[in-house]
């Protein structure tokens, strides 16, 4: 469905909306230019009437109105000529999900077909109108001037020459139309299955975590050696490292390793065994004290 300032909306199941507004259990209001929308500006709300039931049909979702009197005579008088319904959507794939209600307008977003004098009930599509039909509210106003300088128009042009203007830029193929959002076959050059992308960082996030427990593994393993921890330290050292790796670095700089002589080597010292020739040193102090070389030791 397109309206006439060129959103497009889609209304897959209408039975959804009618089963919605039965189990709602209230009568929808219909006001005059869509004033409800905005109820905090305008204050008090008249209703033109009440939407009391809703049925889907192949031409439409139709509904039966209980007028009030003044509405009635204005239509009657041909005051107001259409009825634009009012509604919710997703923002995303731009389905109908709610009616609100509906309001008596003089200039329709949808393409509608006028109240007869006569009529009692909801505006409905002529079977024999094939022009695409939406919602009744606005586009929003900052983007209307974006649209036109993009299309190389003033920003200042209405929304009827900008949808024209990008309407024939479309047919000359000067700008290409997007595929629909909820295409029941996504580009695969584009679009990845979720459950592919889940086993992916699952995976990444596995090879991430070993890679973490080696690198701290290896940095624990060297504070031990070199006395910054102790046995008991180690579970500590390594939930640290592998949660904030820079801490234990900052904790390594400021340690001075205090267990070092722990895991340290004693060198290993040579005693030479004594034999009957005593040189050096020995011998002038045994020759000084009278003593025979070789006593000092004993």
């Amino acid at each position: 469905m397109m309206t006439r300032d060129g959103r497009q909306f889609e209304l897959p199941d209408p039975q959804a909306l009618m089963r919605d507004f039965q189990s709602r259990g209230v009568d929808l209001p219909i006001d005059y230019e869509h004033q409800n929308d905005r109820p905090v500006t305008n204050g008090p709300v008249p209703a033109a009437g009440w939407i009391k039931e809703l049925r889907a049909e192949e031409s439409g979702l139709w509904g039966r109105v209980e007028w009030t009197a003044t509405a009635r005579e204005m239509i009657a008088r041909r005051e107001y000529r259409y009825l634009s319904p009012s509604f919710l959507f997703n923002r995303l794939t731009r389905q109908v999900s709610r009616l609100k209600g509906a309001g008596l307008v003089h200039n329709p977003n949808l393409y509608l077909t006028a109240f007869a004098s006569e009529e009692l009930d909801m505006a409905a599509p002529d079977k024999n109108d094939t022009a695409p039909k939406s919602s009744a509210k606005e586009a929003p106003a900052e983007l209307l001037p974006k649209l036109a300088e993009a299309l190389g128009m003033s920003p200042e042009s209405d929304a009827a020459a900008i949808l024209t203007t990008l309407l024939a830029a479309l047919t000359s193929g000067k700008v290409k139309a997007p595929k629909r959002l909820n295409s029941d076959r996504p580009n695969p050059a584009r679009f990845v299955p979720i459950g592919a992308v889940q086993d992916l960082l699952a995976d990444r996030n596995g090879r991430i975590a070993t890679m973490r427990e080696e690198e701290a593994s290896r940095k624990v393993e060297w504070a031990f050696r070199e006395g910054y921890i102790t046995p008991a330290m180690r579970e500590w050292a390594t939930a640290l490292c592998m949660e904030d790796p820079a801490s234990f670095d900052t904790f390594l700089a400021k340690s001075p390793a205090p267990w070092a002589h722990l895991t340290r080597p004693i060198p290993h010292i040579e005693i030479t065994p004594r034999g009957s020739a005593v040189i050096g040193e020995e011998a002038a102090i045994c020759a000084q004290l009278g003593l025979k070389p070789g006593s000092l030791a004993d």
